[in-house]
């Protein structure tokens, strides 16, 4: 369901996207709003489900977590019992961050995050690969980390 922002609601959501820990008080500042109806907005951002979640990003090679890989996976045959046998097993993988059913020749692409080669390695082999309905793995290692960004671009949003 779409949701009409308005230019004032963009700009309670763009600040909240570089800093979550803004304070109501800061924001409202910001946007040029009083206390209340800033955060009654952000409330109705709440509810909409617009504002999902306000976490910290944390730097993985600061936490030791030197390998971000990219493996694209085919499953054996596509059918509804094997795709959620898959997608419950992914969930409960920490190393997978992010995953995603795709178009193509492969079924899924992860995002998984290790420390190391080794590592990356123990996973595939003592998790991905001993999931019976896996029948292709292709990886892609990250070399150089061009552009990371979690904000939405709400510029182009209606």
């Amino acid at each position: 369901m779409l949701i009409d922002l308005s230019d004032i609601d963009k700009k309670i959501l763009a600040a909240i996207q570089h800093d979550s820990t803004i304070t109501n008080s800061e924001l409202a500042d910001l946007v040029g709003l009083s206390s209340a109806p800033c955060w009654r907005r952000i409330k109705r951002l709440e509810e909409k489900g617009i504002i999902s979640k306000r976490v910290g990003l944390l730097d993985t090679k600061a936490l030791g977590l030197n390998i971000t890989a990219f493996a694209n996976v085919k499953l054996s045959h596509i059918q509804e019992d094997a795709l959620e046998e898959f997608e419950r097993a992914v969930i409960k993988f920490a190393e997978v961050t992010e995953c995603y059913t795709i178009s193509g020749s492969m079924d899924f692409i992860l995002r998984i995050v290790t420390e190391n080669m080794q590592s990356y390695e123990s996973f595939l082999r003592k998790k991905l690969l001993r999931l019976p309905m896996v029948s292709e793995v292709n990886t892609h290692f990250a070399v150089t980390q061009v552009k990371y960004t979690t904000a939405v671009p709400l510029e182009l949003s209606s």
